[in-house]
């Protein structure tokens, strides 16, 4: 009787789990990688609860067919929360990478133990030292069982770790589904190994699963929809706080001037301004990260335009030590601009806008100063509401496009240092730019 309650637990088990993912991939966006941790926590979890079927399917003493498998179910019982928990780390950090930056060194110890871990229920197959089956006795334990245990405990617990220590951007409803998935597991594992015979483990995730379902998956396609909304929104404002009237308005007069004085040059003049709106509006409707050298040169356009203006009151100094990677398009430029027309522009004297580049750990860093009017950050009166936009802007398409960051520190009269951090690995394909 209790052999049959666990195949039917085991059996609910799977069946929840496979219906549960199915639905988030199908109703969803399936390139979204926490949707595709969902989906894959599910599927470990369904394979775990069909391997643990096989324990009580069989009455001892088995046959030849019957032990094969037996021994093929224990092994997946056995494997399957390995990859289980390493997906749910890849869930917490999809999830919570949409409102911080994350570090990236989650995976490196996770993945390691992961992979001694299956090795050692490879071996078992051969020993017996995590688990057996007898032809007699049916499931056996063996005698290394219990390090079996730790380490998905080891998982386990460094999901908790990561969950506690970005607590503080969970909303309360999702810290509740969160921490439903880190104790049901565990409360089950400790009954399961005190207690042979009762198929709780499967149960207990399962359980958490459709509490996370509940409390956080369900919701993400409102919120998702929210963001999109917001930042369709922003894409306006990006418009006009990249594509300022008055560069626009000045830029032309110099090119009028430029007619009568130098046609030649004034010819030069309106290529490079073609050239820099065309790249402001192919920018603008980009849905990737673009090389670094092409933001640069985008840049650099822009500055000629901008010395035709302002001539010696703009200098420009470049010390580019890397360019080999990726960033949202019209974010450097959008922080010179700001540089040019609040730094530079309004002192009579003019000033000089450094860019540099260097690698720090896994960050391309970026530097855009200046030595203009610069101004004090708690002056809200200090800079235009223009120039917060495009700002804000830039913090948006970072966060949102790779977990980059912007800062700016500036004083009054000393100039302002703007630094751009992005990630190294980040391929041009990927990134949900606006």
């Amino acid at each position: 009787m209790l052999h049959q309650f666990n195949i039917a637990l085991d059996l609910y088990s799977a069946l929840l789990c496979l219906i549960l993912g199915t639905y988030v991939l199908v109703s969803g966006d399936r390139r979204d990688r926490a949707n595709q941790c969902f989906a894959g926590i599910c599927a470990c979890n369904a394979v775990m609860a069909l391997g643990d079927m096989t324990a009580w399917m069989f009455a001892v003493p088995l046959d030849a067919a019957q032990h094969a498998v037996m021994l093929a179910g224990a092994f997946l019982f056995y494997t399957a929360p390995a990859p289980l928990f390493l997906f749910f780390t890849g869930y917490i950090v999809a999830f919570l990478s949409k409102r911080t930056r994350i570090a990236r060194n989650y995976f490196r110890a996770s993945i390691a133990l992961f992979s001694l871990y299956v090795a050692g229920c490879i071996v078992s197959l051969f020993n017996g030292m995590f688990f057996g089956v007898d032809p007699e006795l049916g499931y056996v334990r063996g005698p290394l069982f219990w390090l079996a245990q730790v380490v998905p405990v080891a998982l386990h617990l460094r999901n908790a770790a990561i969950v506690i220590r970005y607590r503080a951007h969970l909303e309360r409803k999702e810290l509740a589904g969160f921490a439903s998935y880190i104790a049901l597991p565990i409360i089950a594992e400790i009954v399961q190994v005190a207690v042979f015979g009762i198929a709780l483990m499967n149960t207990a995730v399962s359980l958490a699963i459709f509490l996370v379902f509940l409390s956080i998956q369900s919701e993400r396609k409102a919120l998702l929809a929210q963001r999109e909304q917001e930042l369709t929104e922003a894409r306006a404002d990006i418009m006009l706080s990249q594509i300022q009237p008055h560069f626009l308005y000045n830029t032309l007069a110099g090119i009028r001037e430029l007619c009568s004085s130098n046609p030649a040059e004034a010819a030069r003049a309106v290529g490079d301004f073609s050239s820099f709106l065309r790249r402001n509006m192919s920018s603008l409707t980009s849905k990737a990260p673009i090389p670094f050298e092409r933001e640069l040169q985008h840049t650099k356009t822009y500055l000629d335009l901008e010395k035709r203006r302002l001539g010696s009151r703009l200098s420009t100094r470049f010390d580019i030590e890397l360019d080999d990677f990726f960033l949202p398009p019209l974010t450097m430029q959008a922080v010179v601009e700001n540089a040019v027309r609040h730094g530079i522009a309004p002192l009579e004297e003019g000033g000089c806008i450094q860019i540099t580049t260097r690698r720090e750990q896994d960050d391309a860093v970026i530097t855009v100063s200046d030595d203009g009017a610069g101004f004090e950050a708690t002056d809200p009166s200090a800079r235009d509401e223009r120039a917060h936009v495009g700002i804000a802007n830039v913090r948006v398409r970072l966060a949102e496009c790779c977990q980059g960051t912007l800062e700016v520190r500036s004083s009054r009269n000393a100039g302002t240092v703007a630094t751009i951090r992005v990630p190294l690995d980040l391929p041009a394909q990927q990134g949900a730019f606006l």
